[in-house]
């Protein structure tokens, strides 16, 4: 039996598998099309496939590479940045229709700045207003794409 040399190698590519089997589970329902005339599942599991394969690559990596020597072993997760990062996700899946464009992205990314524990609120704030400022420009200017940037009650 293959020794496992690293297994955060084994670890990471397990995660990858899982999450691209999940996608391909969550977008069953969706139509594929063809590449000429793609429907909306079309690129949700063309993506899910690839990270899929990635995930395996990763996953066999951890029996050829061997771990360096100055990286501890996988003994615990980090479940901080693991929660605060999963919450991220669903915040902007929440908000985005509800809240609109702006206020969705700056609440998305106070969010995520909760899993690194040296963030300063002000960062975050900044940050995510950069990011707001640019989305809009290319998402709604740029792309003409209809998201609505402020929810209906601010008009």
């Amino acid at each position: 039996m293959p020794r496992i040399r690293d297994p955060r190698e084994l670890a990471a590519g397990l995660f990858l598998i899982l999450v691209a089997a999940l996608a391909l589970i969550l977008s069953d329902h969706l139509p594929i099309g063809r590449l000429v005339n793609m429907g909306p599942g079309y690129v949700p599991r063309a993506l899910a496939w690839i990270l899929g394969g990635l995930g395996v690559i990763v996953a066999l990596s951890a029996f050829t590479a061997d771990a360096p020597a100055d990286v501890p072993p996988l003994t615990e997760w980090a479940w901080r940045p693991l929660l605060a990062l999963t919450a991220s996700i669903l915040v902007f899946a929440f908000l985005l229709e509800r809240a609109g464009l702006v206020i969705c992205i700056v609440v998305t990314v106070g969010v995520a700045g909760l899993a690194a524990a040296g963030i300063r609120p002000i960062q975050s704030l900044l940050l995510g207003g950069g990011l707001a400022l640019m989305s809009a420009l290319l998402f709604v200017v740029g792309l003409g794409l209809p998201l609505r940037l402020w929810p209906e009650f601010a008009g």
